[in-house]
């Protein structure tokens, strides 16, 4: 059967229809390019917490600790400006150190009730009506141990366990939220006792400097937690609260 040639018009419109898809062809290509030079822009220059560690870790028994007292946190700063690090009170890990200004200590200290309270599980003694008596103790006990003192505290208030906390490394960021020269970079450790034989129940540590997403695409979602910039100091410090909160035991939910 002979073919009929194509009509005039009709290879005009087909011509047309030809030069519309290579125009959208070129449009989706241009798109897949440009948004991925966007994304692989972003994923360099957004951020995440990384180059450090949170853990937690049950060390007793919980059972009957329904009254919780809270001390007040404390700052530990090495007496000797170039000492790098220092050791925790209660459990004589070691840990990075530096000299930082103000009461950060304070801020965190309100992170951690603040969480507790919230997440439920135990009756919370705070801060203010624990640091009388700790004072005391303190002053009427010299050469104790810290552990001894947490223990003779709670027990006075009538608390079931007593938590300790001590910051170590508290340093802001210098610059702003999408370009630093320096990160946010924070160090602290919680500790619960059982305050009727002294014994360290659970801790939680948080040590952690602000790094680059694309130098750990796994920490994603602490960086969209973080809004995509560069967190301060308290605010790094308030996704630590949130991080060892998760596991610490009773409370609703874990």
């Amino acid at each position: 059967m002979p073919v009929e040639p194509v009509a005039v018009g009709d290879r005009q419109t087909l011509k047309g229809v030809i030069i519309i898809k290579k125009h959208l062809y070129s449009y989706y290509l241009f798109g897949i390019l440009f948004y991925g030079v966007i994304f692989l822009a972003l994923l360099a220059g957004c951020v995440s917490q990384n180059a450090g560690r949170v853990t937690t870790h049950r060390q007793g028994d919980i059972s009957g600790l329904q009254k919780i007292a809270v001390l007040p946190f404390q700052a530990i700063i090495s007496g000797d400006p170039a000492a790098q690090v220092t050791r925790c009170p209660i459990s004589g890990a070691t840990f990075r150190t530096c000299e930082f200004s103000g009461n950060p200590e304070k801020k965190i200290e309100e992170l951690f009730v603040k969480g507790l309270n919230l997440s439920g599980g135990y009756t919370v003694i705070p801060p203010e009506q624990v640091d009388g008596v700790y004072k005391r103790v303190s002053t009427d006990s010299p050469g104790e141990s810290p552990l001894k003192i947490l223990t003779t505290v709670g027990g006075k208030i009538g608390a079931d366990g007593i938590i300790a906390g001590h910051l170590f490394y508290y340093r802001d960021r210098k610059g702003f939220g999408y370009s630093v020269k320096n990160p946010a970079s924070v160090a602290f450790c919680v500790h619960l006792i059982r305050t009727r034989d002294g014994v360290p129940v659970w801790k939680g540590v948080f040590d952690k400097t602000q790094n680059s997403l694309m130098e750990n695409i796994l920490d994603i979602f602490p960086f969209i937690r973080g809004g995509g910039k560069w967190m301060t100091a308290e605010e790094l410090s308030q996704e630590g609260i949130k991080e060892i909160l998760k596991d610490f035991p009773g409370l609703k939910g874990n």
